[in-house]
């Protein structure tokens, strides 16, 4: 009983091995590379009838695909240091180039910011230069006129003093003697100096009346008198053209003194002008390079980017193939060590398979 019980289980062992073993194969046959492997094993083990030559040639084709690996695990970090310097390189000509774009932008911006200024400046001191301009041809023209007018009252008071002194003379001989008859042309003379000098006219008038008066009668009273008069009025004309030459020589200083402020405000606003139409064509030129760079660099940075993003692509198509690959040469090794092992522990269940496949 005990051995009947015995060889059932036995023989129930060796069915479940059996069935075991056409589960594995059936699942490794309804794998394509699976497929070709067992009807590549089937065909070997009828035409020799032994397993080594199977053996030797699955052990030749799981170092193939161990080899292939290996070489694509080369490949691949190869290619992940290429990625990771080509990338790191784009990456830091982006931050290059980005850098540069905002550094032109700001240099453009801030350029026009000082053209704008220094163009409203320069228009402004053009504005001064003129309005410096018509101040000093005012105020020199005005110098010049009271100057010609001092010039024309110092004449005349020239000429009345020099008609009093005469007048003194005269009126002099007829203190010592002299008659009038003898000295009337030279009265008439005086006479018609003081009566046609405009500016002193009414000043000279009685002393015309006193002279007018000797014709009909002279005495050394009258004389005297006239001789007083003439005195005073001498005095006063020299008093007058002290008084004009003293204001002539003053405005003539203040002219010198305003007049040279006037020219080194005009040299010190053409000197601005100069200096600020420098600034300007120095702003238009850095204004015009700072957008000739920016559009380089925009053109760049665009350029980088684009091989940056072909670059990161390139690479995550290498990494997706070398995980694809591999998976499937992991999934190739492994169904080539199971059938190994079948072919080596389970050769007797694995011939019955195969000699049940078509």
């Amino acid at each position: 009983m005990m051995k009947f019980i015995a060889l059932a289980l036995i023989a129930s062992t060796v069915l479940a091995v059996q069935k075991d073993t056409k589960t594995i194969l059936a699942e490794i046959d309804a794998d394509n590379f699976g497929n070709s492997i067992l009807s590549t094993v089937q065909m070997y083990l009828q035409a020799k009838g032994n397993a080594e030559e199977v053996l030797v040639l699955l052990n030749q084709l799981l170092a193939g695909l161990v080899d292939d690996q290996n070489k694509h695990d080369n490949v691949i970090r190869v290619d992940r240091a290429a990625c990771t310097r080509i990338v790191t390189d784009l990456e830091n000509s982006i931050a290059y180039h980005t850098a540069q774009v905002s550094a032109n932008a700001q240099m453009r911006e801030d350029n026009e910011k000082a053209l704008a200024e220094a163009e409203n400046d320069v228009r402004q001191t053009i504005q001064d230069i003129e309005s410096n301009e018509r101040t000093f041809a005012q105020e020199e023209a005005n110098r010049n006129k009271a100057h010609e007018t001092w010039v024309r009252k110092n004449g005349e008071h020239d000429d009345a003093i020099a008609a009093v002194d005469e007048a003194t003379k005269l009126v002099q001989h007829l203190s010592l003697g002299a008659t009038f008859a003898e000295l009337k042309p030279k009265f008439e003379a005086v006479q018609k100096r003081l009566i046609e000098n405009e500016s002193h006219g009414a000043l000279f008038q009685p002393i015309v009346t006193a002279l007018t008066e000797l014709a009909s009668k002279v005495d050394q009273k009258a004389i005297q008198r006239i001789l007083q008069l003439l005195s005073q009025l001498r005095q006063q004309l020299v008093e007058a053209r002290s008084v004009l030459e003293d204001t002539e020589n003053r405005q003539a200083q203040r002219w010198v003194e305003f007049s040279t402020h006037l020219s080194n405000e005009h040299n010190r606003l053409v000197e601005r002008k100069n200096q600020l139409e420098q600034a300007i064509q120095t702003f238009k030129t850095n204004i015009d390079t700072a957008t000739h760079f920016f559009e380089v660099h925009t053109l760049e940075l665009e350029s980088a980017q684009e091989t940056l993003d072909a670059e990161n692509e390139w690479c995550a198509l290498q990494e997706q193939t070398y995980a694809t690959q591999s998976s499937e040469r992991q999934r190739q090794q492994e169904i080539v060590d199971r059938i190994l092992e079948h072919l080596t522990d389970k050769l007797t269940a694995t011939s019955q398979y195969l000699g049940g496949r078509f």
